[in-house]
């Protein structure tokens, strides 16, 4: 039985991540803060092992990765705003949080590290969809700290024969998402009644990957050779929409036609980045991912907001953990 720590296990990639290896019979240890475990602890399988802890603490992650074959590190300090107003608590928990894990993993003898890395790594896109050779150009502090972290999985792979895999999560959403997230925020003020609040003019283009779909490439990582030191586009390409037209899509979804309308700011005052840290068009090519792993998405938008509205539970404030 493979043996897997997932590091910010208790966000929304990292519960879907540790209750699938559960179900594929890997043992599993979640590895998290305490206030963000107890917050999801009904939607974790029983049979994972949890450790709370920082990943700037050595000690608790050495026992958490204790035996371990694989690692998956998730964690991270997320949010444009939220990191650009601390700059420095962002490169300690982003940059320093993960050397902090790649010394334990060496130490532990882990024999695979696979890495959550972010679209916002390629900032405003010279053209899409992306390919993973595109030029990295991020706007922010949080896309620079998982460039660092990207170089520091090399550097440990040069030095200690470290086998990794670099995953640039696409605009991910799902469950236990936080509101500050565009589909989260949208559908949780849409059930409230409340117009969803677009920030400019709404033609920015993204793709949604919903979360099943997010886990599922990150889980075939673990024991496929081909993914070894590769860094890998996740993300659902095949139907780029404008941020108007999902908000319209969510209305519709949740039976609000003609009840509620969106609500534009031109001067993105609601929005966790400001107009010019905005992207405005971005979506991936993934034919990597789908070569390298035999994976491609298979939940449609139209779906994937479905489930959220039915059955999703979505969070009002940020924790220290991964929500791409």
């Amino acid at each position: 039985m493979k043996k897997v720590c997932v590091i910010g296990g208790a966000g929304l990639i990292g519960i879907e991540i540790s209750n699938k290896l559960i179900q594929r019979g890997f043992d599993v240890n979640l590895f998290d803060l305490g206030e963000q475990v107890n917050r999801v602890k009904d939607a974790l399988d029983s049979k994972i092992n949890i450790f709370y802890g920082s990943i700037l603490d050595p000690s608790t992650l050495r026992n958490a990765i204790k035996n371990c074959d694989t690692v998956i590190h998730l964690a991270a300090l997320l949010g444009v705003k939220r990191s650009e107003a601390d700059k420095l608590r962002c490169l300690e928990i982003n940059v320093e949080g993960t050397k902090t894990i790649l010394d334990c993993v060496i130490q532990g003898g882990v024999e695979k590290f696979i890495f959550a890395s972010s679209s916002e790594v390629y900032g405003e896109p010279l053209s899409n969809p992306i390919s993973e050779t595109h030029i990295t150009q991020g706007k922010t502090i949080y896309a620079v700290s998982k460039l660092v972290g990207e170089e520091m999985c090399k550097a440990y792979s040069q030095r200690f024969g470290l086998n990794y895999v670099i995953l640039r999560y696409f605009n991910c959403y799902g469950p236990y998402q936080t509101a500050q997230f565009v589909i989260s925020k949208f559908i949780k003020e849409v059930i409230k009644g409340k117009s969803p609040i677009i920030n400019g003019d709404g033609n920015q283009l993204r793709s949604y990957t919903y979360v099943s779909d997010t886990a599922e490439a990150t889980i075939l990582c673990i024991s496929e050779k081909k993914a070894v030191n590769k860094i890998l586009n996740i993300g659902n390409g095949k139907n780029p929409i404008s941020i108007i037209s999902l908000a319209n899509k969510i209305i519709s979804q949740a039976g609000k036609i003609g009840i509620i309308e969106p609500k534009f700011l031109k001067d993105f005052s609601d929005a966790d980045r400001s107009a010019d840290r905005e992207i405005f068009e971005r979506f991936c090519d993934s034919t990597l991912a789908r070569e390298t792993l035999n994976w491609d998405p298979v939940v449609t938008l139209d779906e994937g907001i479905s489930k959220v509205i039915q059955n999703g539970t979505i969070f009002d404030r940020w924790e220290d953990t991964y929500d791409e």
